[in-house]
């Protein structure tokens, strides 16, 4: 079975889709080796990182021998992919490539380019705008949630929802939004039930529109 692309988008500049990405990288590939999976995760990174963010485990491989800017390396037990050299027309190939090779795929889409970003978006299983509660965070979400219903991805759509003081709660949020709050990420066991969620249910879209944490 081809592995599954879950994408993970900022609903703005305030978002921590890079933090949510990653930490949801590695706890999915600790609940797929409990689930007697052997491969790991693959996270691919559309924004640069300081190096003192990831513990590197190896030295970079192309992830399939030859193809040109697609770098991988084993950053804390996840596989990491510098997506953000790749040409825009190579990122189907790539994503083809990385779905026969991994059970799941991750994008952080935090500073991607937009035909990055697109290329990706259409590939995704899953779509998760990572939020706040607050006004500013919700109208991202409101006018992101618009834009991919534009695009026929509405129903690949779901919130990760960090609530923050003055915020509005969870059934507000979809209220506002349109589109269903797939979980809340306020702490490890949040993101790491999630996770669970993602692992078990990694072949459909029903994904994005299940709450998972309380």
């Amino acid at each position: 079975m081809p592995g599954s692309i879950f994408s993970f988008v900022p609903a703005n500049g305030g978002s921590r889709a890079g933090t949510v990405s990653q930490q949801l990288s590695g706890a999915l590939s600790e609940a797929l080796k409990s689930e007697g999976v052997g491969a790991t995760v693959l996270l691919a990174d559309f924004e640069s990182r300081s190096p003192s963010l990831w513990r590197t485990r190896e030295p970079r491989r192309r992830l399939d021998g030859r193809t040109w800017g697609a770098f991988v390396s084993d950053h804390d037990g996840v596989d990491v992919l510098e997506a953000r050299e790749v040409h825009p027309r190579q990122l189907p190939q790539i994503l083809d490539y990385a779905r026969a090779k991994y059970p799941v795929v991750c994008a952080d889409l935090a500073g991607a380019k937009e035909a990055h970003a697109l290329a990706v978006l259409r590939a995704s299983d899953g779509i998760f705008l990572v939020a706040d509660s607050n006004k500013a965070s919700l109208a991202g979400v409101r006018e992101k949630g618009a834009w991919l219903r534009s695009i026929d991805l509405g129903d690949r759509c779901g919130v990760l929802l960090e609530r923050v003081p003055n915020g509005v709660d969870a059934s507000a949020v979809e209220e506002l939004t349109g589109l269903p709050v797939s979980s809340l990420i306020e702490n490890q066991k949040q993101i790491c039930q999630f996770a669970c969620w993602l692992a078990a249910n990694r072949d459909g879209r029903a994904a994005a529109h299940h709450a998972c944490a309380g």
